[in-house]
């Protein structure tokens, strides 16, 4: 006789006579949509008839059990700076036979906090946070039960081993570099600027420091917009279009000869805008990014940006998870005493800057 297999959504919807989206909202609890109490009790029961139950059904996290399994949690993956950390930490897993899971947040703290409570249920072996996280109190609280490694900022206020960047030294390296082209007003263009973005904020504070302490007649004009999860969740590309957004308000600007972007994929977003109004780079318009991601190298215009060490981060992130996980940090260190790996920015000159349009300086 058979092994006795799970119903499907599409047999339950099948039996309820709903659709296999409305099954699936109403059996995982979903707090954003409502239903009535007949409809709830229709599917419910078709789901009872079946045999359904929630530790066998399809959320995936629920299924997650072992002691060779790390999830890693980003905003999203369509950033080729997450998809390269991603895998980045996934080759080092693997050479120690761990099994990596990866999970979308989208900035939710919402979502974090959802996930961080099931992965602790599900007792894996160890948790990558590849972002400040949203919901910091949720993740301390795993770290308590679960191995936690966190990829952030310099200055982080977290009792959790982390690999970090000095953002704000980034944007102090960003400025100087403009300065000694003669730009004197730049626009920062970011997504969301809040303190559970330290980061981005971060980079702008190192640029508004240097521009004020050595340009006092320049300045920074700061163009942002605000992302909210379900937006970023819909739009794959909405850091783009957001840079690309800005930069078309910012080029009325007739002072600006310069875009600071928070990373590069904002920047691509910002190049493009300034293709479309004819205008050409770096001649009329100077970029730079952050992160320098690898199509930030590429032809026709290599992007001005700061070394992110993306991949020696991934790896150097799990050494670190897995030493936590291992057992070879000192049981009577760990987990008081907290790791900090710091990697200083390194500017990367591209073709995307070049002396300031009317500049005299250095002529």
């Amino acid at each position: 006789m058979g092994k006795k297999t799970s119903p499907t959504l599409k047999q339950i919807a099948e039996l309820s006579g709903f659709s296999q989206a409305s099954v699936s909202m109403i059996l995982n609890k979903r707090s954003d949509v409502s239903f009535s109490e007949e409809t709830v009790h229709l599917v419910l029961s078709a789901a009872e008839r079946l045999g359904y139950s929630k530790a066998k059904g399809s959320n995936r996290l629920r299924q997650l059990s072992g002691k060779n399994i790390v999830a890693v949690l980003c905003p999203n993956i369509s950033n080729p700076y997450y998809s390269t950390l991603v895998q980045a930490i996934e080759q080092s897993a693997f050479q120690k036979n761990f099994q990596i899971v990866t999970l979308n947040t989208y900035r939710s703290p919402e979502i974090e906090a959802r996930n961080l409570e099931v992965l602790q249920e599900a007792q894996i072996a160890g948790i990558l946070f590849t972002m400040p996280p949203q919901a910091p109190q949720a993740l301390e609280r795993a770290n308590k039960t679960i191995p936690v490694v966190l990829i952030g900022d310099k200055g982080s206020s977290l009792s959790i081993d982390t690999v970090e960047m000095d953002n704000y030294g980034a944007g102090v390296l960003i400025a100087k570099h403009l300065l000694e082209l003669g730009h004197e007003h730049v626009a920062y263009v970011s997504t969301t600027l809040d303190a559970a973005n330290n980061m981005r904020i971060r980079r702008l504070r190192g640029l508004e420091d240097t521009f004020r302490a050595e340009c006092p007649g320049g300045g920074v004009l700061v163009r942002s917009r605000d992302i909210a999860p379900d937006e970023e969740l819909r739009d794959l590309f909405i850091e783009h279009r957001v840079g690309y957004e800005l930069a078309k308000e910012g080029l009325a600007d007739g002072r600006t000869t310069a875009f600071v972007a928070v990373n590069d994929m904002v920047a691509y977003g910002v190049i493009d805008a300034i293709a479309a109004e004819k205008y050409e780079i770096p001649r009329d318009y100077s970029v730079c990014g952050f992160d320098n991601i690898f199509p930030s190298r590429l032809s026709p215009i290599s992007l001005t940006t700061v070394d992110n060490y993306i991949v020696d981060k991934g790896h150097n992130a799990f050494a670190l998870l897995h030493s936590r996980m291992s057992g070879s940090v000192d049981p009577h260190l760990s987990p008081r005493v907290i790791t900090r790996v710091e990697y200083p920015p390194r500017l990367i000159v591209g073709s995307s800057t070049a002396r300031a349009r009317g500049s005299r300086k250095g002529a």
